[in-house]
């Protein structure tokens, strides 16, 4: 890489031309940086390198020698690079403000948010507000494995799980790589240090269960009620549909005898369209909806149709723990003792089908998995009973 001072060719009104610092590897790649230094031709020495005859000659050439130490230093860390890498490299370095670890994690989550990722965004953001609680100033200097340490006792105090915990930390790392990735820091400093999720295994009802859902009377003036149970027991008739996809389901879905649409969960990736037979029991529900709202099928996004993305997801996160909230009381109501939620139908409607001698391939393509390892990942919870009924066989 070679480094140089030169005049633009531009002259200014005062007859004063800007210098910048050029460096390149070739012809096909130079890149250039302002100085914010403009001096008359006269007053360059370009073999030199310096201002000279200036009043402020010896500030300006403090200012050139600082500023290309400041870029041969970004290039001596990214040796190899070429001059427009370089240029990006150097100007992230400039972008953030190093000391402080803060900015930056903010700047990421803006960032989830101006390519519409509103969940992930909400999430970091509530881990950056934890953060900030732990601490108003973090800079990249203080993080190592000592200080995570000292945070992940701090989130325990709080009466975090360890899930809760690890989530936190996972977003941690991911912050932290893409600084690294940017060139911001050498390395990531919690390099090392992990909390690892625990295996929490997944709870379902029973089809007795689910009966006593059917016929608890719900008078109709407990709207949020009976909203919430025509929802889950949707989600369980539809193989497990997730309480996003079916606030978003429209008529227009609706195609013959199928329910046709995309995955939000998994739409930028291969195989998020899924196709779900409909059955009396999905229609009965859906017929009971018919002519609410023209755009959509389900209460939650009526009259959203126009809506910004940010406004509906945010509409969809309290109308999730809301009708959690409404199943909640259901469940008392049935006297279930269990931690229903939305979420549940889709782990009933998994181990009604495993119980029902429903084969792996087909459960893999209900639940709208693109992968069979991920449908074996989710049924380890699912088996138990069979795994006893088989060594109970073995050894009679």
């Amino acid at each position: 890489m070679i480094f140089n001072f030169q005049l633009r060719p531009y002259k200014k009104r005062n007859e004063t031309q800007a210098i910048r610092l050029r460096f390149f590897t070739s012809a096909n790649d130079v890149q250039y940086i302002d100085t914010k230094i403009s001096v008359i031709k006269k007053q360059w020495d370009p073999k030199k390198q310096l201002v000279k005859k200036h009043p402020l000659e010896e500030n300006y050439n403090s200012k050139l020698t600082e500023l290309l130490n400041s870029v041969k230093k970004v290039y001596y860390k990214n040796e190899a690079t070429s001059a427009s890498r370089l240029l990006q490299v150097y100007r992230n370095s400039k972008k953030y403000n190093t000391s402080s670890f803060l900015d930056f994690y903010q700047s990421i989550v803006d960032e989830k948010k101006l390519k519409g990722e509103y969940r992930t965004a909400k999430s970091y953001k509530h881990y950056l507000d934890k953060l900030k609680m732990f601490s108003k100033l973090i800079s990249f200097s203080d993080i190592s494995p000592s200080w995570g340490k000292e945070y992940e006792s701090f989130l325990r105090g709080r009466k975090n799980k360890t899930n809760t915990v690890s989530g936190n930390f996972r977003a941690l790392h991911l912050v932290l790589n893409t600084a690294v990735k940017m060139s911001v820091i050498d390395r990531n400093p919690l390099k090392g240090f992990n909390i690892y999720s625990v295996n929490v295994e997944k709870q379902s009802l029973t089809l007795e269960e689910i009966q006593l859902i059917i016929n608890l009377e719900i008078p109709p003036r407990f709207k949020a009620m009976v909203k919430s149970r025509d929802m889950f027991l949707f989600s369980f008739y539809t193989a497990g549909m997730r309480f996003t996809d079916m606030c978003k389901l429209k008529w227009s879905n609706i195609i013959e005898n199928d329910i046709v649409y995309t995955m939000n969960k998994s739409k930028n990736r291969a195989g998020s369209r899924r196709t779900i037979p409909l059955n009396p029991k999905s229609m009965e529900i859906l017929e009971k909806y018919k002519g609410r709202d023209e755009f959509f099928i389900f209460p939650p996004l009526y009259g959203y149709d126009k809506s910004p993305t940010e406004k509906v997801e945010y509409k969809i996160f309290i109308q999730n723990n809301n009708l959690n909230k409404s199943l909640k009381l259901i469940a008392r109501d049935c006297k279930i003792n269990k931690p229903i939620s939305m979420h549940m139908g889709k782990h009933t409607f998994t181990d009604y089908a495993v119980k029902s001698g429903v084969g792996l391939l087909l459960i893999s393509k209900l639940l709208g998995h693109s992968r069979i390892a991920t449908t074996q990942y989710y049924l380890k919870d699912f088996y138990q009973e069979e795994e006893s009924e088989a060594l109970n066989k073995l050894f009679q």
